[in-house]
C-alpha cells in the first residue's frame, strides 16, 4: 500500500491533469507508469526482443539483435513451392510476457496497447529507414462478425499509427476478408493453409499496382495467412511485399 501511494504522488509530479484523471499504468504489472511499460517489466520484456529481418530474395538473415535461425530450411518447408513475400521483419519471440501482452491486446479489450507496439516498431532507426522505402501499409483484415465482437481490429490500429507518421500511406480499406474462417491458432499447419484459401480480396487494386507494400500482422506462426495475402497482392500488381509482424512463433 505504501509503495502504491509513493508511486501515485510521483505520478502526480510528472503528469498533466488529464493523465491524473485517466492514469496510465504499466500494461504488464499494472503499476502507475507513464510510458506503458515500467522499468522493471521492460527488463523482463527485453529477453524476448529479437528484432530481425528475413530476406527471402537473398536467402540471408540480417541480425539487428543476437538471434540465430535456420530460416532457409524452416520457411521453404512451410511454403513448399513458393514464397510470395520478399522480406519479413519481426520484433519479439512469441512467448512469455510478450505472448501475454499480445493476447491481452487481441482478446482482453485493451486497444490502447496498440500505442506501445507501434512505438516499439517505429523507434528502431534501422527498421524505420526500411519502412520509409515502401508506399503503403495494409493490415490483415478481420471478418465483420469477429471485428464486431472484439470491437476493433488489432492490426488495423497499429498500422494506422504507423501511417500517421507520414512515412507511408494508410491502406486499411484496400484488402477485405470475404470468407468466415476458423481461428488459425486452433488448426494444424495444412489445415491453416486450406482455412484461409480464397478468404481475402483486394478491393482497391489501383492502390497496390506497382507499389511496394507492407503487410502488417500481429503474429507469424506457419506464415499461411501472410503468404496467402501476399499471393493475391502480387496478383493485383504489387511490386514487392514486406511482412511486418510484432512477434514470430
Amino acid at each position: 500500500m505504501l509503495e502504491f501511494v509513493l508511486n501515485f504522488f510521483e505520478y502526480i509530479k510528472r503528469n498533466t491533469f488529464l493523465d491524473i484523471i485517466f492514469p496510465q499504468t504499466c500494461i504488464i504489472c499494472g503499476k502507475l507508469y507513464r510510458n506503458y511499460v515500467c522499468k522493471e517489466c521492460k527488463e523482463k520484456l527485453n529477453k524476448y526482443k529479437k528484432i530481425g529481418i528475413i530476406d527471402n530474395k537473398k536467402l540471408i538473415m540480417d541480425k539487428l539483435n543476437i538471434h540465430n535461425i535456420n530460416f532457409k530450411q524452416k520457411y521453404f518447408f512451410i511454403y513448399g513451392k513458393k514464397i510470395y513475400w520478399e522480406k519479413m521483419i519481426y520484433y519479439f519471440d512469441y512467448k512469455g510476457i510478450i505472448r501475454k501482452i499480445i493476447l491481452q491486446y487481441k482478446f482482453g479489450g485493451k486497444p490502447y496497447i496498440s500505442n506501445f507496439f507501434a512505438n516499439e516498431i517505429l523507434k528502431n532507426k534501422k527498421v524505420y529507414e526500411i519502412l520509409k522505402l515502401y508506399d503503403i501499409i495494409i493490415p490483415v483484415p478481420m471478418d465483420k462478425i469477429k471485428k464486431k465482437k472484439r470491437g476493433y481490429n488489432q492490426t488495423e490500429l497499429i498500422s494506422e499509427i504507423i501511417a500517421k507518421t507520414g512515412i507511408i500511406f494508410n491502406g486499411n480499406n484496400v484488402l477485405k476478408k470475404i470468407k468466415f474462417t476458423k481461428t488459425q491458432s486452433t488448426l494444424k499447419e495444412k489445415e491453416r493453409k486450406d482455412n484461409i484459401k480464397d478468404a481475402y480480396l483486394v478491393v482497391e487494386k489501383e492502390k497496390v499496382k506497382n507499389k511496394k507494400v507492407i503487410l502488417f500482422d500481429d503474429i507469424f506462426t506457419t506464415g499461411a495467412t501472410a503468404n496467402e495475402i501476399s499471393k493475391i497482392l502480387k496478383e493485383a500488381g504489387a511490386k514487392e511485399i514486406l511482412v511486418l509482424v510484432i512477434a514470430k512463433d
